[in-house]
């Protein structure tokens, strides 16, 4: 799980993870409109990659908002030196 969580803060990995969602989104959506009218198996399946393809991309997205949140936010010194 931290692994996972450490890899949503590389935006290059993020933004990769972006695009192919988004083409896979995209792949869902061709599908929607081309195969869904044929047959509802393959409207069904044709919502199933959409819905893959967004879940993919909002991972991305979420790394990228992570990234900027965080970049938002100066560090804090860690030590506090005061003379009593």
């Amino acid at each position: 799980m931290r692994r996972w969580f450490i890899s949503l803060k590389d935006p290059v990995t993020s933004w990769n993870r972006f695009k192919l969602g988004l083409v896979i989104f995209l792949v869902g959506v061709a599908l929607l409109f081309i195969a869904g009218p044929i047959h509802i198996g393959l409207h069904f399946f044709a919502l199933a990659v959409l819905l893959c393809g967004f879940a993919i991309a909002m991972t991305g997205y979420a790394g990228i908002f992570l990234q900027r949140i965080t970049s938002l936010n100066p560090k804090k010194h860690q030590s506090i030196h005061r003379d009593d």
